[in-house]
């Protein structure tokens, strides 16, 4: 997984971390991270998945990740001898909350038939098979593939607004190029234009290859900030303060050398919990 915040963003809210080793303040970040993902039961940096769904009676799908970035294609009876796959601008998405449903305007003109147009109402146990991108970030694809080595990119966009965020390429900035698939790496950023950017590739890359890039919340950034600032304030978490009995942002009954979430981070960190195990 990736880092969710950096090192720099760390010194900045917590000014004990300017005085500590870079590895120490490296590893607490990847440590921070990690604890902030498992307690939100989500991974926050995007990927791409395929996921079962069992058929039922009602008429959507609700996806596991979100946001959802793209839809890539949904096929119905993926193990059968006869899978159905649908075009994915038949469907409407609600990107925010990872809902699927069939466009009724297109139902006539689904394949298979007339059960199509029930929705998603088969039996079955993992009768569907949907192909998508989430996570808290962009995603575009290169206009014309990719060779190995010191490459110049023209990506279909490079800036855009999703999810109420806009986002834009820019230097130094890490892009997963491929991301899940048997030729993905991680590329930096070397320099841009107004229509594309320049870097350094391991692989090579198809024409329509997916390009994305991370654009982690900014309370969730300073969520692991703080937390990590709990952890190089220890000493401070013995003292009280007259009115509320401990300092502010710490709790003083954690164990020194503890990881702790107090209540300011975990009210922060709570509206993007998955409360579906």
């Amino acid at each position: 997984m990736a880092d969710l915040v950096t090192a720099a963003y760390v010194t900045s809210v917590t000014p004990a971390a300017s005085g500590a080793d870079s590895a120490m303040l490296a590893s607490l970040i990847s440590a921070v991270s990690q604890a902030v993902e498992r307690y939100c039961r989500r991974s926050f940096t995007p990927a791409r998945y395929q996921e079962y769904h069992d058929a039922g009676a009602m008429p959507f799908l609700m996806l596991r990740r979100t946001p959802v970035l793209a839809v890539n294609a949904v096929t119905f009876f993926p193990t059968g001898p006869n899978p159905i796959n649908y075009a994915v601008d038949q469907f409407d998405l609600r990107p925010e909350i990872g809902r699927l449903s069939f466009r009724p305007e297109l139902t006539a003109n689904f394949p298979g038939g007339y059960a199509q147009r029930a929705g998603f109402a088969y039996a079955g146990l993992n009768a569907i098979l949907v192909d998508y991108n989430a996570g808290f970030g962009f995603l575009t694809t290169a206009s014309a593939a990719i060779a190995a080595g010191p490459a110049s990119v023209t990506p279909q966009a490079m800036s855009g607004l999703f999810d109420g965020q806009p986002w834009t390429i820019t230097p130094s900035m890490d892009l997963t190029i491929d991301p899940d698939q048997d030729s993905q790496e991680i590329i930096s950023v070397i320099s841009t234009t107004a229509t594309g950017f320049a870097a350094v590739f391991v692989n090579a890359h198809a024409a329509g290859c997916q390009i994305s890039g991370s654009l982690i919340p900014q309370d969730i950034q300073l969520a692991a900030a703080l937390a990590i600032g709990n952890v190089l304030n220890q000493p401070d978490l013995s003292k009280q303060r007259e009115s509320q009995g401990k300092t502010v942002g710490y709790e003083y009954v954690a164990r020194a050398g503890d990881l702790i979430f107090t209540p300011e981070i975990k009210a922060i960190l709570d509206r993007y919990r998955d409360v579906l195990v």
